[in-house]
């Protein structure tokens, strides 16, 4: 399943970002980059924006990642799910890391980088829906993928 995750996340660009405020819910197509694990995801926003003032308001937001246009048939591929929150860096040094991931491999974003008012978010995913196809789907607590990942005795 780790697998499946982190295939999808490297093979996308974009997600969408969805908050919700005062005037309801708001949906928006966002470059992004991700921790190897897809245990963190990162975008850039200006701050004046709604998705930004929504997720001050409420760290609570959903992405989705969706690679079924892919597959040229109807229901082929998958889409990711997850339940983020908004966190803090845990350094400067971690802002600076995320900000070179979001430029990788983006001719151009760093004009957008560099605008005065641009806020890196860090979002920390919290649960995963993984669909395949029309029918099927696995959800889970990322705290218990994160625990798969280390070998236990």
């Amino acid at each position: 399943m780790l697998k499946k995750i982190s295939a999808l996340v490297k093979s996308q660009s974009h997600l969408v970002l969805a908050t919700a405020g005062e005037a309801g819910p708001h949906a928006s197509l966002m470059a992004f980059a991700a921790a190897p694990d897809a245990s963190e995801f990162w975008l850039a926003t200006l701050g004046g924006t709604r998705k930004y003032a929504n997720l001050q308001a409420d760290p609570r937001a959903s992405l989705l990642l969706d690679d079924r246009g892919r597959g040229g048939t109807a229901g082929a591929g998958q889409a990711l799910g997850v339940t983020a929150e908004l966190a803090a860096f845990e350094s400067p040094a971690a802002e600076r890391a995320a900000r070179r991931a979001l430029l990788a491999g983006r001719p151009g974003f760093e004009e957008f980088l560099d605008l005065p008012g641009i806020v890196v978010l860090r979002l920390i995913a919290r649960r995963f829906q993984l669909f395949s196809g029309p029918t099927e789907f696995v959800a889970f607590d990322a705290e218990k993928r994160l625990d798969a990942r280390t070998p236990t005795a």
